[in-house]
């Protein structure tokens, strides 16, 4: 199966476009402090006029537990009012997500529905034409969508397997803003600004970055970040659809090297937390928020997770944000569209799944989600009250200074990377772990069949 990837500016423009716009339409109704009263399609669980006629199910939801599930419990608990059903949440480790969910359904263990990162990428991982629902003539459920994201999910053949659902996301540098006052830095013009700034928050007694090394999957953030500001420009995108291609290299790639040195850097000069190995994901947010961290290369999911440990006003006051920044000047954005949910064909509930996303979808339960975990809205006239740190991110979109992360822009994926970069942080040979990085992202493509890998 071919990826959808007929022209990559053009789906990073129109995402950027349905952010813009999403985000003006929430601002401006969040800041009448109304909830939307506009009529919207039907999209009620068809289920429902029968739940009285049939016995209560329990429906299995598979999501990564890097995913905050307090929107999702309370979705579920209104469609338990609503139809009987009742939905049993199952959280898997993030590193692992995807290895494990190809393991249940190669072994048939399906769940009945899942939550999947974004794109059709994840159709060739999963045989979407044999394994999954498809979704391309629900006009119901793309008449609540942003036509963009409903264009995003589509494969070249017309066909959908998985609905997005959530918020735009970002990823780049979460920072403590009580640390930079207290420090007297700023958000950096340019990169050597930041490691100038992260040498005077050491000199503060205060550590400069955190790297949750042993939890495996966020160092990987340092160079999905860093790539939109340093390597996209370099290769544009016409660059981009050679790797996809496998017309171009990763390990011959200049600038891709040039993060790999830039994090032993970071190392090197003793910026990251002592005892780097050791850090995890947990960790680092207490630290940063106990005002012991300054900074970290990091998605916004840590934004709920913060909230949870530290209340909203630490969220809504202290904590900031900014792009990695490239040599130049202060970087590029990196956003990401929403994950999507997928329900297998073999699931045992597939038909009560299939009402569940109906019921997600539906106005009131969209904006139950946006109250519950504020983020730029993908659905037609939702309404969501922005952090500061999501209106920074707006205001890069807005500027033109925001990219898709490559991952989604690319069928392959960057198979094993965290392995590779738990390595490095050990030996810290460069080109080793370039080498290591390409060659599996080369395995990868191989393993799908795709047209150039062969």
């Amino acid at each position: 199966m071919k990826n959808n990837k007929p022209a990559l500016a053009l789906v990073t423009l129109s995402i950027a476009a349905l952010a813009a716009a999403g985000c003006g339409n929430s601002m401006s109704n969040s800041s009448s402090g109304k909830s939307d009263s506009s009529p919207a399609p039907s999209t009620a669980p068809s289920s429902s006029s029968a739940a009285g006629k049939k016995e209560p199910v329990t429906l299995t939801f598979v999501i990564s537990n890097t995913v905050d599930a307090a929107p999702y419990n309370k979705i579920f608990a209104e469609y338990e009012k609503k139809t009987g059903n009742k939905v049993e949440l199952q959280a898997l480790p993030g590193g692992d997500f995807d290895n494990m969910m190809k393991t249940r359904f190669s072994t048939g263990d399906f769940p009945d529905l899942f939550l999947m990162q974004p794109g059709t990428k994840q159709n060739v991982k999963l045989r979407a034409e044999e394994t999954l629902k498809e979704w391309s003539g629900d006009s119901a459920v793309w008449s609540r969508i942003i036509p963009s994201m409903k264009e995003f999910q589509t494969t070249t053949t017309g066909k959908i397997y998985g609905v997005p659902f959530g918020s735009i996301g970002a990823y780049g540098v979460f920072y403590n803003k009580d640390v930079f006052a207290k420090v007297g830095v700023q958000p950096p013009k340019n990169y050597d600004d930041l490691i100038e700034s992260a040498k005077k928050i050491k000199a503060a007694g205060i550590t400069p970055f955190y790297e949750g090394v042993k939890d495996s999957w966020p160092p990987q953030i340092f160079y999905f970040t860093g790539w939109v500001s340093n390597v996209d420009p370099a290769i544009k995108d016409a660059g981009v659809q050679k790797l996809e291609n496998n017309q171009m290299k990763l390990a011959d790639i200049p600038e891709l090297k040039d993060l790999f040195m830039k994090q032993k850097q970071i190392k090197d000069l003793g910026l990251y937390q002592n005892n780097v190995l050791a850090g995890t994901y947990d960790e680092m947010q207490n630290l940063m928020g106990d005002g012991k961290v300054a900074m970290a290369f990091m998605l916004d999911g840590i934004i709920p997770q913060l909230e949870k440990k530290f209340g909203k006003p630490f969220v809504t006051d202290k904590l900031g944000f900014f792009p990695f920044p490239s040599n130049t000047d202060a970087g590029t954005a990196l956003m990401t569209p929403p994950n999507q949910l997928m329900i297998p064909t073999k699931a045992k509930h597939a038909a009560e799944a299939a009402d569940l996303i109906r019921f997600m979808i539906s106005p009131e339960m969209v904006n139950l989600y946006y109250q519950t975990q504020p983020g730029i809205p993908i659905f037609q006239n939702a309404t969501s009250d922005l952090y500061p740190v999501q209106k920074t991110v707006k205001e890069f979109i807005d500027a033109g200074k925001a990219k898709v992360n490559v991952q989604n822009r690319l069928t392959p994926t960057f198979a094993d990377f965290q392995k590779t970069l738990q390595t490095f942080f050990i030996d810290g040979d460069v080109d080793k772990a370039l080498k290591e990085f390409s060659t599996n992202y080369e395995k990868d493509g191989k393993a799908k069949l795709l047209p150039g890998f062969q």
